[in-house]
């Protein structure tokens, strides 16, 4: 889901945008009434979601990574470059809160104008899952200092199951909701569906901080909290609504899905960059959330 605060990409909602209007003006140029018939208003009140972790990645230790390993490598002639031991670790997510509230109006010829804010905020942890092993990418050399580092860093630090860190997210997305009502009153008096889309113009924002443990510090450089920022990003939304309306009163039941994707530049010399040995750091989302509502038609 979200890593931080969220860039999303404008092109593809302008697109998305573009693509409604060419639809949408043609059915407003033959419809005599604009101004609204009723009004929703809906809450979110469950829903599933994707987990918020970036899963299971490996950690590399190089010839670079530390004195002792920039020592045992010079004395070897090994290349700062050379991978000397690996480990695996996963992040999973352990808590999360959500929140989602949209108000629409439709208009006389159906057309579904409306603003829906979705909040979220979860915490994950980070897992070591494997006992650090020497590799053999070195050739004989590399694989028997890789096996002399693993086996201090496993003395050291600890095997599978060691606790590396912990990473706090929330943000909130601010999407222009458009759609369009149609009535089943031919099928079913006072039964109506409606849909649309929600493009994320109307604003985002977040945070997503790393807090590392003992032994996660001790792997990244010495860096005890790491504020990630994503400089790429992108978010959508589509929404279904069934209605029954009873006199000028409506209640309502809506089914949202919301789908983020994020990325950001890290440091490989310190930070989450120096554990994974990656530049950037990705995280995508998706949610299914259920709504109840109510409506008033004037």
């Amino acid at each position: 889901m979200l890593i931080t605060k969220i860039g999303v990409d404008m092109k593809k909602s302008i697109k998305c945008l573009a693509v409604l209007l060419i639809i949408l003006m043609p059915i407003a140029a033959y419809a005599e009434m604009w101004s609204p018939n009723r009004v929703r208003v809906n809450l979110r009140v469950g829903g599933s979601n994707a987990d918020g972790g970036i899963g299971g990645k490996s950690a590399k230790v190089k010839c670079s990574s530390t004195t002792t390993t920039v020592a045992s490598c010079a004395a070897t002639g090994l290349a700062d470059s050379v991978v000397l031991s690996t480990m695996n670790l996963v992040e999973k997510e352990v808590d999360r809160t959500m929140g989602g509230l949209s108000i629409h109006y439709i208009m006389e010829m159906g057309m579904i104008v409306g603003v829906h804010r979705y909040t979220t905020e979860y915490v994950t942890s980070i897992t070591q899952t494997s006992d650090w092993a020497g590799t053999t990418d070195g050739g004989a050399t590399a694989t028997a200092v890789g096996a002399l580092i693993a086996a201090g860093l496993n003395t050291a630090y600890g095997g599978a199951g060691t606790y590396l860190g912990a990473r706090k997210v929330d943000g909130f997305i601010n999407f222009l909701d458009l759609g369009y009502f149609y009535d089943m009153k031919d099928i079913v008096d006072g039964m109506n569906i409606s849909g649309g889309i929600g493009l994320p113009l109307l604003g985002v924002g977040g945070s997503s901080t790393i807090y590392y443990g003992p032994t996660g510090y001790a792997l990244n450089g010495n860096v005890l909290t790491e504020d990630l920022s994503a400089d790429s990003g992108s978010a959508m939304s589509y929404f279904v609504d069934f209605g029954y309306a009873f006199g000028i009163h409506e209640a309502l039941f809506s089914l949202r899905n919301v789908k983020t994707e994020s990325s950001a530049t890290v440091s490989s010399t310190k930070g989450i960059g120096k554990v994974t040995g990656e530049d950037k750091f990705a995280s995508s989302g998706s949610s299914m959330n259920f709504s109840l509502g109510y409506g008033y038609i004037f």
